[in-house]
């Protein structure tokens, strides 16, 4: 009985947890990515900040920073960008639908044996998915979509791909007291 009460309990106080997505407002999260496989790894972060230009829209830049080896072969990425997310939802909710699109230059170092080069592109990313609060300010996020990549000289590839990441939302007076502006 006391597990089912303290479910509850949590529960409610997910439902009762409001986001922060008015103007004025920031947002400031990423993601970041692990894969290990039999003689291939890779690991990338991807830190993100942006401010509520309206309420529920987000505008703002990110970068990413990756490595990734598979045998002998090693390529080293940073990518940069602007993106865009949309709230649907205003009212206090703690799973809220949005959407999601980016876009960065990538540069990409990659070392083939004793081989070394350098190559640029650009990849997008368009999906939406949903920002389940887990308290007033701090969000899980999940985002299904299409990502492609482009490198100059090469074809192209894209496909599905799945993120999942966190933001942290920063209230307007949150903002101004730390930049002095109040």
């Amino acid at each position: 009985m006391k597990k089912i009460i303290l479910g509850i309990a949590a529960l409610t106080g997910l439902m009762v947890a409001t986001a922060q997505t008015n103007q004025g407002d920031w947002m400031v999260g990423g993601n970041f990515r692990l894969n290990t496989s039999d003689n291939n790894s890779e690991i990338s972060f991807t830190p993100s900040a942006g401010a509520f230009i309206v309420d529920n829209l987000a505008l703002g830049g990110n970068f990413s920073l990756g490595y990734s080896k598979s045998g002998n072969n090693k390529y080293t990425t940073f990518g940069i960008g602007p993106f865009a997310r949309y709230y649907f939802t205003t009212e206090s909710q703690a799973v809220r639908p949005i959407i999601h699109g980016s876009f960065n230059y990538l540069s990409t170092k990659q070392k083939i044996g004793n081989v070394s080069s350098t190559n640029n592109g650009t990849n997008f990313f368009i999906g939406g998915g949903a920002a389940m609060f887990i308290s007033k300010n701090v969000s899980i996020d999940a985002l299904l979509g299409y990502d492609r990549t482009k490198y100059k000289n090469f074809s192209g590839s894209g496909g599905f791909a799945f993120n999942v990441g966190f933001q942290v939302y920063l209230l307007k007076d949150q903002v101004e007291k730390v930049t002095g502006k109040k």
